[in-house]
């Protein structure tokens, strides 16, 4: 009698033993699912951002979902709805339909080109100023040369009045050899690392400057800083996209790290401006 009624006992132990093995497995699997959900809904590269834009063949959330043979069934629409950063509340709806309307229209769609003109990099940069620390906004573009060629080069610097003025004259240098400096074209993935050797490289630094940079509001200050190490770089702490790519608009790309689906670069702000507003607005950014 003892035996008939352990057995079923039993039996109900082992049961419970087994689902609560099976049960911590489960849940890490759809963590694990979760999380690659949320690193593909993440903005991580601004490449991605512009192929996300565009809803193109080389987004990487498309070819997630072509090499699963899953349908990709989302509209352009969508793909810039989700590029907007969510948590903004202050988002004019009916502005924000208007700009999206404005960029799938059938007959004129507009996209946006990493290698054409009418869009800026602002580096909010950290350097070290006579040892003390001082925040720098570079403002840079993407130049393509006649052979073909991209790299990134610094327009100007925006007003820094911790700056004292420089001595002498800011001006490129002319060489007769083939070596010079540059910024990779892929620089600003890696936000613009590459600035600590480039600017430690005294020989070639004009290089990296735009002949027209020369020319501009402080640039002497900046430039002689750097010559002669009064200002040394540290790091980029955060990039700001200024895209004046599509007509009529003016938007804004920033990045945001969160745990979340709407993460990564995100447009920030949109303004609808005239052609002459467009064209202050970009003088405004490179010249004050």
């Amino acid at each position: 009698m003892l035996n008939t009624v352990l057995r079923p006992a039993a039996y109900l132990l082992l049961l419970l033993l087994f689902s609560m093995v099976r049960c911590p497995a489960q849940v890490f699997v759809n963590d694990e699912g979760s999380r690659e959900l949320l690193f593909l809904a993440k903005v991580i590269q601004l490449d991605e951002f512009i192929h996300r834009f565009n809803n193109d063949s080389s987004s990487e959330i498309r070819r997630f979902y072509e090499s699963h043979q899953r349908p990709f069934v989302k509209t352009r629409d969508e793909m810039i709805r989700s590029l907007f950063n969510a948590t903004n509340q202050s988002w004019d709806t009916s502005q924000v339909t208007q700009f999206i309307r404005s960029v799938t229209d059938p007959v004129r769609p507009r996209i946006l080109d990493f290698y054409g003109a009418h869009w800026f990099a602002e580096a909010n940069c950290k350097f070290l100023y006579h040892s003390a620390s001082l925040e720098i906004h570079l403002i840079l573009r993407l130049l393509v040369n006649a052979n073909h060629t991209a790299e990134w080069v610094i327009e100007t610097v925006k007003p820094c009045p911790e700056l004292q003025p420089g001595t002498g004259t800011a001006a490129a240098v002319i060489r007769t050899d083939n070596k010079r400096l540059f910024i990779q074209p892929t620089a600003n993935e890696t936000y613009f690392a590459e600035l600590e050797r480039d600017f430690a490289d005294k020989r070639n630094l004009p290089d990296i400057f735009s002949s027209r940079y020369f020319g501009r509001p402080y640039s002497n200050e900046f430039y002689q800083g750097v010559l002669t190490d009064q200002i040394k770089f540290v790091a980029v702490k955060s990039i700001c996209y200024h895209y004046l790519q599509v007509p009529d608009w003016i938007f804004t790309v920033e990045h945001f790290e969160r745990e979340t689906k709407n993460a990564g670069w995100l447009i920030t702000s949109i303004r609808p401006v005239s052609p002459e507003e467009q064209l202050r607005y970009e003088r405004k950014l490179l010249e004050d």
